[in-house]
């Protein structure tokens, strides 16, 4: 383990391809080199997959596909000036510079019915050139001799996929309807017809069409390696009809501005002079039903002063009951691992500091195994996932494996189903990162115990769904069904836990599916409530809330 916690090569994400398969030969079909940067880093990413290599780029320069006009390309060059980071997604790069060790061909084509023709050479060049797969972008779908050419798939990408201004108008659709979630994936030809593959669910930015469509296209280099990927394997990934979206008229672009202004303030106004506080609330009795899990009676946690608690993690000991939290003090809101003890009126008595490193640090989960107890915590600052043993429990812990390396893992989560460890964790997988979403992808783990080796899980990724994939507390069981809490993030980070059962767990396989869910509705002023924990006969939840920024040092006088 290195001493910042970042390894010289990342954790792989995908189990290796089965004997029988075979990387795939992918020629790429451009209308220029100077592409957005989302579609540089798609590229580059089918250099590193080891499903697919990239053999060549073929440049066919025919007409750009129409650009927006009016009232809908000033609407663009508008909100694109407001999206701060997200310009970088659709920045211009040179693919000559960001790949120059890939062989690059001009071709010349033509466009007839709507489809990209190439003439004989340009053919035999393809030909040649032993094509598994064939990808286009600011072309025409391909003509069905150009798609025959490849042996497992030909995939054109819409006309506009080169254009960085007026690309992924789609992408619009779940800001004009307000809806929380938006639904990723890519739109291709196959040389038939217009699929839609990949479909994921993530988080809408709700307020820019500009920072939605940079979330949304920032996944495309992930979606398109792991459609590859199914290929090599022999499976064809599923298709979905394609989402479809009218360019809307000047009239209903100036209602849409003037809604996604009152979005604004209902956003912002309520946060002036405020900022976010977590807190603990427990109980003891009859533990919830999964199924239908109702949030009462929660006896809400006196904390100290001038921090928060969240994230807590509650675990038995010689008769004895341990919360381990996130602290977050709220003069450096960076989060340290803290540890007390429950008395037997639920009231937490001599708080220490555990673990207090340079970065961010939360999510503690305590296990027991080989006679010893043993804390994960995450620290995705430092791109990592580390396994720390208790020399002195519960004050004293010594890090001894570096469990997932090189990687942004969030709430990483262990489990032992008496023959396997498995480790679930959200990952993200993005190379230009706008708002840190490691909300959306589950990935598996499998090893034989806590130490490893790891190896990836081959349904990885378990779940791309925004509104249950994030870990949220330790696996457990009730009435004969293993459970997996879970984030639903879609709303806003941690708005609720949903509890899904886990199906078929095994080496080879997973299923779950949703079961219920507790909402921020329990007590007046929530905003959210993300991780959930259980043990000896008490249940406890953190949720969060707004709270003026001169009381924050007096909240733990009415935590009471």
């Amino acid at each position: 383990m290195t001493a910042t916690g970042v390894a010289d090569q990342a954790t792989a994400l995908y189990a290796d391809l089965p004997a029988h398969g075979r990387r795939l030969r992918v020629v790429v079909l451009l209308d220029r080199l100077l592409v957005p940067a989302w579609l540089a880093e798609t590229l580059a990413a089918l250099t590193t997959t080891g499903a697919c290599e990239l053999v060549a780029l073929l440049q066919v320069p025919l007409p750009p596909a129409a650009a927006p006009r009016g009232a809908l390309a000033a609407f663009l060059r508008l909100d694109a000036r407001l999206a701060g980071s997200a310009r970088r997604a659709t920045a211009s790069v040179d693919l000559r510079t960001r790949l120059p060790a890939l062989p690059l061909h001009a071709v010349p084509a033509v466009e007839r019915a709507g489809r990209l023709e190439l003439d004989a050479q340009g053919c035999a060049l393809v030909r040649g050139l032993d094509a598994d797969v064939l990808l286009g972008f600011g072309l025409p779908p391909a003509a069905a001799d150009l798609a025959a050419l490849a042996t497992r798939a030909s995939w054109f990408f819409e006309r506009d996929a080169t254009d960085g201004h007026g690309h992924g108008l789609r992408h619009l659709a779940p800001l004009w309807r307000g809806e929380v979630t938006s639904a990723g994936g890519i739109v291709v030809h196959d040389g038939a017809d217009w699929r839609w593959l990949g479909v994921d669910h993530s988080a809408t930015a709700q307020l820019s069409f500009a920072r939605n469509r940079a979330c949304q296209l920032l996944r495309v280099p992930a979606t398109l390696a792991r459609l590859l990927r199914e290929l090599a394997r022999g499976h064809a990934p599923p298709a979905a009809p394609p989402p479809t979206f009218a360019a809307p008229g000047a009239l209903a672009l100036g209602g849409f501005v003037l809604r996604l202004l009152w979005r604004a303030a209902r956003r912002h106004l309520p946060r002036l002079g405020r900022a976010e506080d977590w807190l603990l609330a427990a109980r003891c009795g009859t533990p919830l039903d999964p199924r239908q899990p109702q949030a009462a009676d929660w006896q809400l946690l006196a904390t100290p002063a001038g921090r928060f608690w969240a994230d807590p993690s509650l675990v038995e000991h010689d008769g004895r009951r341990w919360l381990f939290v996130e602290e977050c003090p709220h003069a450096t809101r960076r989060g340290r691992i803290a540890v007390a003890e429950l008395d037997a009126a639920l009231r937490p008595q001599q708080a220490q500091v555990v673990l207090d490193l340079a970065w961010h640090l939360s999510y503690p989960l305590v296990y027991r195994w080989d006679d010893a107890w043993w804390l994960s915590v995450e620290s995705s600052a430092a791109r990592n996932f580390v396994l720390y043993r208790a020399l002195d429990f519960p004050a004293r812990w010594e890090p001894v494996a570096e469990l997932v390396r090189g990687r942004n893992v969030v709430d990483g989560t262990l489990h032992h189903d008496g023959r396997h460890w498995y480790l679930f964790a959200c990952i993200s997988e993005s190379p230009l990162d706008v708002d840190r979403r490691v909300w959306t992808d589950l990935f598996l783990f499998v090893a034989d115990t806590p130490l490893g080796p790891w190896r990836a899980h081959p349904a990885n990724p378990l779940l791309s769904d925004v509104r249950r994939a994030r870990p949220a507390g330790k696996l457990f069981m009730h009435e004969g069904r293993l459970i997996r809490p879970a984030q639903d993030c879609s709303v806003e980070y941690g708005y609720a836990v949903v509890f899904n059962e886990v199906t078929r767990l095994d080496p080879e396989h997973y299923a779950e599916r949703a079961l219920g869910r507790i909402e921020p509705d329990w007590r007046h002023g929530l905003r959210g409530c993300h991780t959930y924990s259980a043990a000896a006969g008490v249940e406890i939840i953190d949720a969060k809330r707004l709270v003026a920024r001169w009381r924050q040092r007096a909240i733990a006088e009415e935590r009471t």
